[in-house]
C-alpha cells in the first residue's frame, strides 16, 4: 500500500504539467531600448524600441528592406500599463526579457514621479536590475528617434558596446538600477548623461565637457559623456566628464583602473603632455568621532607618460621630472577638492560610497541613521592625497630636438 502511495505521488504530477502558458520565440516582441517622458501630471510616454530579429542575423537576406527596429510610444499611468496597451498595436507578445536599457528624459528625471514610475515597475520579473539607466537632456523618444549608429546595425549591440566604455575612459559612470535602489537614502547616485543635441564648445582640457559640448564635425549623433546626479530618487544636477571621473577614482573600490588624459606643461605652459593614469585601491579613512567628521583619502597614482610636446627632457633632467611630478599632483588634488566642495555645497550628499566605511564605526543600523551621515558629510573635514610616481616616459629614451642654424 505503501509503495502505491509513492507511484502515485511520482507520476501524478506528470498528469498535471503541461504547456498551456508556453510561447515561441517567434511570438514574442523583444523591447531593447525604453524611454520615459512625461506627458501630463501623473502620467507618462513609454517609448518601446522593438528589435527586429531578421535584421543583423544569418537572415538578413530575407530582410534586406525591413528597418532593424520598431518604435512605439503609449500614453498612460505607468510602464506596465503601457506595455499592455502596446499589445493592441503589436501584433507579437511584448516582453522585457532583452531589455537592458532605459532612456529618461531629464525633465521627467528632475519630478518626483520618476522614482514612482521605476520603482512600481520593478515588480515585473522580465524588468532585471541590471538595467542600465540613462538620462537624455531631450524627451527620451527624440533621443532614441535620432540615435541611428553607422556602425551598429541592431540597437542594442550598440548601447551594450558603448555602456562598456566607461571601463575605458571614466567619462560616464556604471549606472544600473540595482546602484539606483541602492542610494536611495541621501546617497547621490550617478547616471550616464547623454543627448543627441548639440551645444559644442572647445575647452582647455578634453574632459571638461558634458554631453552635446564635445566638438564633433561627422559621426554618430548621440554623445555620452558626464553624469545627471541624483539624490532621493531625483536628478539635482550634472557633473562633467573630469568630474565623473573623479568621482569614479575616489571610492574605495574604484572599477576604472586606466584612463588618458592630458596635464599643462610646467615647463612650457603652450603645451599639454598626455599620460595615462593607472590607479590602485584607494584607502578611505573616516572618523565619526570628531567634530566635525574627518575624511581621509589616498589614492595611489602611476603615470606614463605619453606624448611631450614641448620636448622637455623628462627622461634624465631631475629637476623638470620633478617639477612635472608636483605639477600633476597639485592638479589632481586641486580638482578632487573642487569637486568634493561641490557635492557638499551644492547638493548636499557625496557620491564617492564614502558612507560604507563611515557606518563601520556603528554596531547598528539604527545608531548609523541617528548620526545622520548625509548632514554630518556636509561638513566635514576631508583631506586627499595622490600618491604619485612615474611608471615610463614612453618608447624613446630623450625627444630629438630640431636646432636652428
Amino acid at each position: 500500500m505503501k509503495a502505491c502511495k509513492i507511484l502515485l505521488s511520482i507520476f501524478i504530477p506528470l498528469f498535471l504539467t503541461g504547456c498551456w502558458d508556453q510561447l515561441e520565440l517567434e511570438d514574442h516582441a523583444y523591447v531593447v531600448v525604453m524611454g520615459l517622458d512625461i506627458s501630463d501630471d501623473q502620467v507618462i510616454n513609454v517609448t518601446f524600441q522593438i528589435a527586429n530579429p531578421q535584421v543583423g542575423s544569418t537572415e538578413r537576406g530575407a530582410a534586406q528592406n525591413e528597418p532593424p527596429s520598431d518604435i512605439v510610444t503609449i500614453t498612460a499611468p505607468d510602464i506596465l500599463s503601457a506595455k499592455e496597451l502596446a499589445n493592441s498595436i503589436i501584433s507579437r507578445k511584448l516582453s522585457f526579457a532583452h531589455l537592458r536599457t532605459i532612456i529618461i528624459a531629464e525633465e521627467l528625471a528632475k519630478t518626483k514621479l520618476f522614482h514612482h514610475i521605476i520603482s512600481s515597475a520593478i515588480i515585473d520579473p522580465e524588468l532585471r536590475r541590471e538595467t542600465n539607466l540613462i538620462v537624455s537632456k531631450e524627451h527620451a523618444k527624440d533621443f532614441i528617434d535620432a540615435n541611428k549608429p553607422k556602425l551598429e546595425t541592431r540597437p542594442h549591440k550598440y548601447y551594450a558596446f558603448m555602456l562598456q566604455r566607461w571601463k575605458d575612459t571614466g567619462y560616464v559612470p556604471l549606472s544600473d538600477l540595482n546602484r539606483y535602489f541602492q542610494r536611495l537614502s541621501g546617497e547621490l547616485f550617478l547616471a550616464i548623461y547623454a543627448t543627441s543635441e548639440k551645444n559644442e564648445k572647445h575647452r582647455e582640457n578634453e574632459d571638461s565637457y558634458i554631453a552635446g559640448q564635445v566638438p564633433q564635425k561627422s559621426g554618430d549623433p548621440v554623445q555620452m559623456i558626464g553624469s545627471a546626479v541624483f539624490k532621493n530618487g531625483k536628478m539635482i544636477g550634472t557633473l562633467t566628464g573630469e568630474e565623473t571621473r573623479f568621482a569614479l577614482l575616489l571610492r574605495h573600490k574604484s572599477l576604472v583602473h586606466s584612463v588618458i588624459e592630458s596635464f599643462p606643461d610646467p615647463v612650457n605652459d603652450k603645451y599639454r603632455i598626455s599620460v595615462r593614469v593607472k590607479n590602485g585601491e584607494t584607502k578611505v579613512k573616516v572618523n565619526t568621532q570628531k567634530v566635525p567628521a574627518e575624511v581621509k583619502v589616498t589614492v595611489p597614482m602611476k603615470v606614463q607618460i605619453l606624448s611631450d610636446p614641448s620636448l622637455a627632457d623628462y627622461t634624465q633632467d631631475t629637476k623638470k621630472r620633478e617639477l612635472l611630478k608636483q605639477s600633476i599632483k597639485e592638479t589632481v588634488e586641486a580638482k578632487a577638492s573642487e569637486l568634493i566642495k561641490k557635492t557638499q555645497k551644492e547638493f548636499k550628499g557625496e557620491p564617492f560610497i564614502w558612507y560604507v566605511e563611515a557606518r563601520r564605526h556603528f554596531r547598528t543600523v539604527r545608531d548609523y541613521e541617528k548620526y545622520d551621515w548625509e548632514k554630518k558629510y556636509q561638513e566635514a573635514k576631508v583631506q586627499v592625497h595622490f600618491d604619485l610616481s612615474f611608471e615610463s616616459f614612453g618608447e624613446h629614451i630623450k625627444p630629438s630636438v630640431i636646432k636652428n642654424h
